[in-house]
């Protein structure tokens, strides 16, 4: 068709842009697709369904942050972006039909980006230094989208057949089925993945650089927290390790303590950490660059038929946990911890109960045993709780520390 330009060259500047008032996604750029294109892209119906799903889903979460989300879709601007700003209490989203015409767009990239977006109001710390400080950084705002957002847009959908009908990189399989097994997580953790694949390819577009690869992550070492734009590889390495993250998707994340609520070191965590590549890691109430606490002393996580997640819609239903501290020299009972719903423990492997999150604990003489945990009558009510352990001594001492939480979901 005459006069549609579908690859014009990035205009840079020697700044980067952020993805927040008035800037976008993607840095500044003068791409621009008509609606009259008839793009491999997705269409106009798609468009709108995906926009409206996410924006019914989080207006209820923007509310309870005390804002009103306000999503400004326009099916007819070319626009190559995404935009999220402020305006009072009106909380905005931008979305283009430019975005989605694109060719190298798919669905779950179309609803990455909006996730993304919402990241910006709702992902928590790191948040930019200057500015809009109200909002999350852009690489936290791609975090946060990949390992909350979009598993929950995902979550009512047949994700195992979905995944059946893409094309998944080897390792991308083997990696989602490691972290999550063969079966819903493991499919949603694909498709996080790839939708990071198609959006970050479009980066590398916009840059005029090569496709990013999944068996190549960024090597970068930043040596300040990156609140703009990363490189195209290291965002795919951030939606991937995202995906990969085991922390579950409603366990609420830090708005102020940027570990919680996220896979990270002093989490205990060893896979789907923020990259190095534009995140500076810090402890909890830390300095910038403290290391891990000693993993060697920490005991084994509660687990459920061998699992770390489960999932239940039963309250009356007994949850049989699995609790063994019985490695520990010295050791004559525990700690059983629970953590208030939907908030992950402020001490991650630690030696004292959690002084701000902790919904209780009870104390267990002997070291290994199963507690048969009753939620209808132990918990408040529905929602995702954190359980962890301590060894204690004789004399109610800790001899070694906290474990890493197992993890329930109580649903309706």
């Amino acid at each position: 068709m005459k006069g549609i330009i579908v690859s014009i060259s990035l205009l840079y500047s020697s700044f980067i842009f952020a993805c927040v008032n008035g800037k976008g996604y993607f840095p500044e750029n003068d791409w621009n697709i008509s609606k009259e294109f008839r793009s491999p892209g997705i269409t106009e119906p798609v468009f709108n369904e995906v926009i409206n799903k996410i924006k019914n889903y989080y207006s209820p979460y923007f509310r309870s942050a005390g804002g009103n989300l306000v999503v400004q879709q326009d099916w007819g601007d070319g626009t190559v972006n995404a935009f999220a700003n402020r305006e009072g209490n009106n909380w905005i989203i931008k979305m283009f039909g430019g975005l989605a015409r694109h060719p190298s767009m798919t669905k779950d990239g179309f609803a990455l980006v909006m996730c993304h977006e919402i990241g910006h109001h709702l992902g928590g710390a790191p948040r930019y230094e200057s500015g809009a400080s109200w909002a999350s950084n852009e690489g936290q705002s791609d975090y946060f989208a990949g390992s909350k957002c979009l598993r929950k847009i995902f979550e009512d959908e047949n994700n195992q057949a979905i995944v059946q009908e893409m094309n998944i990189p080897s390792e991308v399989k083997a990696k989602c089925e490691e972290q999550h097994g063969n079966g819903e997580e493991g499919a949603v953790c694909m498709r996080v993945s790839m939708a990071g694949f198609a959006t970050s390819s479009m980066f590398a577009q916009l840059s005029n650089g090569v496709t990013p690869n999944f068996a190549r992550p960024d090597t970068k070492v930043v040596s300040k927290t990156f609140d703009s734009h990363p490189h195209y590889q290291c965002r795919l390495d951030t939606y991937f390790q995202a995906a990969l993250c085991e922390v579950h998707k409603d366990v609420q994340i830090g708005q102020n303590n940027p570990n919680a609520g996220v896979c990270s070191r002093p989490g205990g965590h060893e896979i789907g950490m923020r990259p190095l590549c534009w995140w500076l890691p810090t402890n909890s109430g830390g300095d910038p660059g403290d290391p891990p606490p000693p993993t060697g002393d920490i005991a084994t996580t509660p687990t459920v038929n061998g699992q770390t997640q489960v999932s239940s819609n039963n309250p009356n239903m007994i949850i049989p946990v699995a609790l063994d501290v019985s490695r520990f020299s010295g050791a004559f009972g525990l700690v059983f911890e629970a953590s208030k719903p939907g908030m992950s423990f402020s001490n991650p492997n630690g030696t004292s109960p959690d002084p701000s999150n902790a919904l209780g604990h009870v104390m267990i003489q002997g070291t290994k045993g199963v507690y048969n945990l009753h939620p209808a009558r132990e918990l408040p009510t529905w929602g995702v709780y954190q359980f962890r352990v301590i060894p204690l001594d004789r004399n109610g001492k800790p001899v070694g520390r906290f474990s890493n939480p197992f993890t329930l979901r109580l649903f309706r």
